[in-house]
């Protein structure tokens, strides 16, 4: 789980402002919080990609575009227990939140893999 690079926007946040952020620290999504910051939304590389097939703007608030259905781990889950989840619905990034529904870390899909690299033997 990835806690250093958790990015995060409010939902009035212009879709633009989102992805150069995500740009500019090389991360494949951001979360959306409120102001008490607990987490409201995910938007990803998909959602992105959806976005601009449809030609929407990118100035319109991230909150029109989010994923608010979310998946979340806890912080105590096992990595498999969350590995078998995102196979199960196709998803590349779980935010991991606290009791209080906050963000305090994400695990993607590369993290998985380097989980089951360390974890294996390899020639």
């Amino acid at each position: 789980m990835s806690r250093d690079n958790i990015l995060s926007v409010k939902p009035s946040t212009p879709v633009i402002e989102a992805v150069k952020k995500m740009s500019e620290r090389n991360v494949g999504s951001v979360l959306i919080t409120d102001e008490s910051g607990k987490l409201v939304g995910i938007f990803t590389e998909r959602d992105l990609l959806r976005l601009v097939a449809k030609g929407e703007s990118l100035s319109k608030p991230i909150s029109e575009f989010m994923t608010t259905k979310l998946v979340v781990a806890k912080p105590d889950d096992a990595v498999p227990k969350v590995a078998s989840i995102m196979i199960e619905k196709w998803i590349r990034h779980i935010p991991v939140v606290n009791e209080e529904g906050k963000p305090v870390g994400i695990l993607s899909i590369r993290d998985v893999l380097r989980y089951l690299v360390a974890s294996s033997e390899f020639p």
